[in-house]
């Protein structure tokens, strides 16, 4: 499945992520797997955080996925507009 990764200028916690995340895009939460708490973005794009191993000191960082590249571009830029737009954070997509 194509995924698209954003990585965020922010340090935070899943459970934080998730709160500040669900609120900024209007997003459900997935919780099918209480281990893999994911978001429901629109037209059907998943949203799951990546969580730094215990130690690392890193930024946040979200993983976009959908079976259509077309639709997951769409709404990755949508997603970016919103993150540096209402919430101020950095997002940098690695190629």
């Amino acid at each position: 499945m194509p995924t698209t990764t954003l990585v965020t200028s922010v340090q935070l916690s899943k459970a934080e992520a998730l709160e500040i995340l669900s609120d900024a895009l209007s997003a459900s939460w997935v919780s099918d797997d209480p281990g893999e708490v994911t978001l429901a973005l629109h037209d059907g794009v998943m949203l799951s955080i990546e969580v730094p191993k215990f130690g690392e000191d890193l930024p946040l960082t979200l993983d976009c996925h959908h079976r259509d590249p077309k639709v997951l571009e769409q709404v990755v830029n949508q997603v970016v507009s919103t993150l540096t737009g209402t919430l101020g954070w950095t997002i940098h997509i690695p190629l």
